[in-house]
């Protein structure tokens, strides 16, 4: 009989994910991950936007082809809510994974600040999501706020399986945005993962570890950076518009938005840096970033502990604000005595660039400057004219 993913954890809602196959390694003993980071779908739907939204789709084709992952992640702002109405708004989820069906490749998703708006409920969202076998995202645990905090365990291969996971796959809500038919015009969210957040992190981890005994290596992903991604920018890389050679990528967006204000985010990266094996920990929101770094200095956190990177993901919609080229960063895990993570950005057409190694000497190493910009060859954009412009249930069907 096929294992399932059945209620691993007793805070997850009761959903279809008790039917589900586990997320085992592949043959080669390795785990795929592709992430699709600010889609950005549903702007402008009666004109321009729906030219954007076919090209997003093409730029999850292409990579998805090029990539054939294991498994992907929705890291935020999947849909712009502002830009939708009240009868599509979560309709168009089912344009955002449209490609994944069709490459039958399992997905979760981390919602972003975009994904609450007048006309668009996270909770809603949730629930379109849901309806989807291939989906792995999870609902937040009763009165804990946001709607996308869970995690997902990783196992080997089943024939060298004994029931432990290998590695685990952290997934919080930043939030942000505005509340699902409150007064328009306010941002009234808190955008940054809430102390209760980080307590029940904390929590979890206590009883995973109780339960598998031993702390397993883990990957976190979020939406909106925190606050130590704003530390390595303003103290470590050079200025806007230049890369460094120690932490290649992109680097146009200074200062960068992370969360809160800087203080309101301080338990949560406590939580992280308290985390036995957390490698590595993955933002979008800023679409002009696609760096990873080493965890800094952070005023405020006890750095006794663990150090994790910090990756920004990569542009992959053409919805939202930027010209820059787009792509999705990619994962490889491998296991051995510890986990290794290898990673690099696919370009929309084709290009990899940025491939490290997270390792121990990442910071120290010298890697080229590739930014993804300078070398790119254009590609076909699909454009729609005025007399031929598909409707949405067009771009539904």
């Amino acid at each position: 009989m096929l294992a399932t993913a059945a209620s691993f954890s007793s805070s997850l809602r009761e959903s279809k994910a008790a039917s589900q196959p586990l997320l085992r390694l592949n043959t080669h003993n390795e785990f795929h991950i592709a992430i699709f980071a600010d889609l950005h779908y549903g702007e402008e739907e009666d004109g321009w936007g729906i030219t954007q939204d076919v090209n997003s789709t093409r730029v999850m084709n292409e990579i998805l082809g090029f990539e054939d992952p294991d498994f992907v992640i929705l890291n935020g702002d999947l849909i712009t809510g502002e830009n939708t109405l009240l009868w599509n708004s979560t309709k168009y989820l089912d344009v955002v994974v449209k490609p994944l069906v069709e490459h039958n490749v399992r997905w979760s998703s981390a919602y972003g600040n975009h994904d609450s708006q007048y006309n668009l409920s996270r909770e809603a969202l949730f629930k379109e999501e849901d309806k989807y076998s291939l989906s792995y995202t999870q609902h937040s645990p009763t009165r804990i706020p946001g709607v996308t905090n869970y995690y997902l365990p990783l196992y080997a291969q089943e024939e060298d399986c004994d029931g432990t996971p290998i590695a685990i796959l952290w997934f919080f809500d930043s939030q942000g945005g505005g509340e699902f038919q409150a007064p328009a015009g306010s941002e009234n969210i808190p955008n940054w993962v809430e102390p209760s957040v980080a307590a029940w992190f904390l929590t979890e981890q206590a009883t995973l570890k109780k339960k598998w005994g031993k702390s397993l290596p883990s990957l976190a992903f979020v939406h909106i950076p925190p606050t130590a991604f704003l530390t390595v920018q303003n103290n470590i890389l050079p200025k806007a518009g230049e890369e460094s050679t120690h932490f290649p990528g992109l680097n146009d967006d200074v200062p960068l938005a992370a969360e809160g204000d800087g203080t309101q985010d301080v338990p949560f990266m406590q939580a992280l840096v308290d985390t036995p094996g957390l490698h590595s920990v993955y933002s979008g929101h800023d679409h002009g970033d696609a760096w990873c770094a080493n965890w800094p200095s952070v005023a405020g956190v006890n750095h006794s502990g663990n150090t994790p990177h910090l990756c920004f993901c990569k542009h992959t919609g053409y919805g939202g604000y930027g010209n820059w080229y787009r792509g999705s960063r990619n994962l490889k895990l491998s296991f051995g005595k510890e986990m290794d993570v290898e990673t690099w950005v696919r370009m929309e057409n084709g290009n990899i660039v940025q491939r490290v190694s997270l390792n121990e000497t990442y910071g120290t190493d010298v890697y080229p400057l590739q930014d993804g910009e300078n070398s790119f060859v254009e590609v076909e954009m699909y454009s729609i004219v005025d007399e031929d412009e598909p409707s949405f249930q067009d771009i539904l069907s």
